[in-house]
């Protein structure tokens, strides 16, 4: 991982380059302009759809303070919205996701949507000393 300085003016935000063999989605990921540095880094996460009675537990492959990618043979349809808990360091982070890429049989991108401001700071702290 290489952490790069945006080239510019109106894109302050250092990005992350992604190695193409990291995984199969990294193509897309080269492709995009993130408004965040993502990171690759398993967290643990929790996530339901408003109707699932059950919740479903993983790990992010990547994420950033806007956003998360998680692994799965079993993927949610894009606009899927999903209540979510992160989990850092033994602290929980609720939030609220939106489903923004759909790569069937690998799995989802998800954007975070409405989390709490003391929430997004953690997460930021967290991923700031992940990259040193």
């Amino acid at each position: 991982m290489m952490l790069r300085e945006a080239s510019e003016e109106n894109d302050p935000m250092p990005t992350v380059d992604v190695h193409t063999a990291d995984t199969a989605h990294a193509d897309v990921a080269l492709s995009e302009r993130r408004k965040f540095p993502r990171i690759k880094v398993g967290i643990p996460i929790e996530f339901k759809t408003g109707s699932a009675e059950y919740w479903t537990r993983t790990q992010t492959s990547d994420i950033s303070c806007g956003g998360c990618y998680i692994e799965s043979n079993f993927t949610l349809p894009v606009e899927t919205k999903l209540d979510m808990v992160l989990w850092i360091n033994d602290e929980k982070l609720d939030t609220k996701g939106l489903v923004v890429t759909h790569h069937p049989s690998f799995g989802n991108g998800i954007q975070f949507v409405d989390m709490a401001v003391q929430d997004l700071n953690r997460l930021n702290r967290f991923l700031h000393s992940a990259l040193r």
